[in-house]
């Protein structure tokens, strides 16, 4: 359903990237919103994937009539593309369809930014993985970003891009999220990962059979399992994320 406007805040907004897909980005932008959510604090998830968007999918959205897509060209107000889920989670939908993805210009996605600027405490953006231009257009408008990367060489040096990417839009990186980590077997270790992006693992998130078990049930792992490894990682960088840069610091 629809959400209802509530306007009073000043938005952070932290965009989830990776440097290629399949690392878990959607997923975990998905929980690192749903632990803000359970921290307290009004959270609004955007999925600003227009190529492939998966992040309605994951809440059972599969075709959503709202949505950001139509909203840029004006079909959909701000009321018709803002879904409050069960879960508590509100998020702004990007259409599955390759019909509304042809009629979208990436360019235009700078006017969401604008609208939500006050409808929440923190906007988690998911966005495409790579280099391209729907990625550059998310990172000129957030205020920070979070790499996804897994525990393997090729990841790793795919995000070494993304963050050059950041760079050239003074996007700072707040930290590393390591996901489908295995114990340390057969991959690189947090110390090698931090030492090659010279940013910190903010979680390391494991490989887990209730992950499945989520997206099937079509909510966030967060909410489904709050005591689970998985849980508890996205908590901590969710706890992390809500501090204020001084204080990160200290």
């Amino acid at each position: 359903m629809a959400g209802k406007l509530c306007k009073g805040y000043l938005a952070k907004f932290i965009a989830l990237v990776s440097g290629k897909g399949g690392t878990g980005k959607t997923t975990s932008a998905l929980n690192i919103s749903q632990a803000l959510v359970h921290l307290g604090k009004k959270v609004i998830a955007l999925d600003a994937n227009l190529t492939t968007p998966n992040l309605a999918l994951q809440l059972g959205y599969v075709n959503p009539e709202g949505n950001i897509n139509k909203f840029l060209r004006k079909e959909n107000s701000l009321k018709d593309i803002i879904y409050t889920h069960d879960c508590g989670l509100s998020i702004v939908p990007a259409s599955p369809s390759y019909i509304e993805f042809q009629k979208t210009n990436p360019q235009d996605i700078s006017e969401i930014f604008h609208h939500l600027d006050k409808l929440a405490e923190f906007v988690v953006v998911d966005s495409s993985s790579g280099l391209g231009l729907e990625v550059s257009e998310v990172l000129k408008n957030c205020d920070e970003a979070v790499l996804v990367v897994n525990p393997n060489l090729s990841s790793v040096m795919d995000a070494l891009k993304t963050i050059k990417l950041a760079e050239e839009h003074d996007v700072p990186i707040a930290g590393i999220i390591l996901n489908m980590s295995n114990k340390g077997r057969h991959e690189l270790t947090p110390k090698e990962i931090e030492e090659t992006l010279g940013h910190l693992i903010l979680a390391n998130v494991p490989h887990h059979k209730k992950f499945r078990k989520a997206l099937h049930q079509e909510l966030p792992l967060t909410y489904l399992y709050k005591r689970s490894k998985p849980a508890k990682e996205f908590v901590k960088a969710a706890s992390f994320l809500s501090l204020d840069h001084e204080v990160r610091l200290k």
